[in-house]
């Protein structure tokens, strides 16, 4: 074998590992950010993705407009609740008030100081624990 003949065996070798490293990569599995991801954001992820889903399957006609409209539902509280608690975590209880960015009732985005829902009505002051 003359070097001419190893060169293009190792040109080939590197460019099959190129072409392959995607792949590889792919087999492992989540990234590690997404398997550590906190609690409520893991929730608000989840209950977006299921959101998703049953919106697919309404769509396929596997799921009525009732279901849909249940199911959807109780996610999207699930989702506000989880996006409501990261956001007074990141903003931090400061005057020991917990403030919400939408109602967790009906979804509704609220005026940074707001004590009621102008949507619904429902009573946004809680004492953070």
């Amino acid at each position: 074998m003359t070097i001419d003949g190893l060169l293009i065996w190792i040109g080939v070798a590197l460019a099959a590992l190129f072409v392959g490293w995607p792949l590889i990569q792919a087999r492992r599995g989540a990234e590690p950010a997404d398997v550590e991801a906190p609690p409520l954001e893991r929730q608000k992820r989840e209950a977006m993705a299921a959101i998703k889903e049953a919106e697919f399957d309404r769509a396929m006609g596997k799921l009525s407009d009732d279901d849909f409209a249940q199911t959807t539902q109780r996610y999207r509280e699930q989702a506000l609740e989880a996006m409501t608690a990261l956001d007074a975590a990141a903003v931090g209880a400061k005057s020991g008030t917990l403030r919400f960015a939408f109602c967790p009732q009906c979804g509704t985005k609220l005026p940074p100081r707001a004590n009621f829902c102008g949507g619904c009505g429902h009573a946004l002051r809680t004492r953070a624990a």
